[in-house]
């Protein structure tokens, strides 16, 4: 179980690795020092951060985005994974509208199967965000599956399902251990 503490310093380390909440939830990734890789529907971005815990280290993550489709600049969700904490263990981040119902909270589930539940742990003007360990069990299931599920409800609207392609996480995912981020 990550603890709370856990989900707020890791949440606030990505704002920060990610150039700011603004940039991320207008336009997507800041510019990174490092290239983009991609593999397939998910990217590898590496950054060195300018404040905070990880200021002037390398951090590293595998993320997807799903746009909103009525406006394209907006991120409907996003799904990050990277390793955190002092034991370096991997994390699922969600990434939500501001206008999440954050005591409702979110869910994932691969390929149709049982949802897992990700609690809310915290909401700011851009966006909503929760995480998870990234289990040996849940990374298993997410290599092998197609498709991830995240949903959540928003304020004054039914519960919301986002798709999310793991098409390409495998490679992604050996990229990101390969940079020993």
């Amino acid at each position: 179980m990550i603890l709370p503490s856990f989900l707020r310093a890791l949440a606030a380390g990505l704002v920060l690795a990610l150039g700011g909440a603004g940039a991320m939830a207008q336009t997507g990734t800041a510019p990174a020092p490092f290239p983009t890789q991609t593999f397939k529907a998910w990217a590898l971005d590496c950054l060195i951060p300018k404040t905070g815990s990880n200021a002037g280290t390398r951090v590293c993550f595998i993320h997807h985005e799903v746009r909103a489709q009525a406006d394209p600049k907006l991120v409907a969700a996003r799904a990050v994974i990277r390793r955190a904490g002092p034991e370096r263990k991997l994390a699922l981040l969600v990434q939500l509208p501001p206008n999440t119902v954050q005591s409702a909270g979110a869910t994932i589930a691969i390929d149709g199967g049982t949802p897992s539940p990700v609690a809310i742990s915290g909401c700011i003007t851009q966006f909503c965000y929760g995480a998870l360990e990234l289990t040996p069990a849940l990374e298993a299931a997410v290599k092998v599956g197609h498709e991830m599920a995240v949903g959540f409800t928003p304020q004054d609207h039914a519960a919301v399902t986002v798709p999310v392609p793991l098409s390409g996480v495998t490679a992604a995912l050996a990229a990101l251990e390969q940079t020993g981020s």
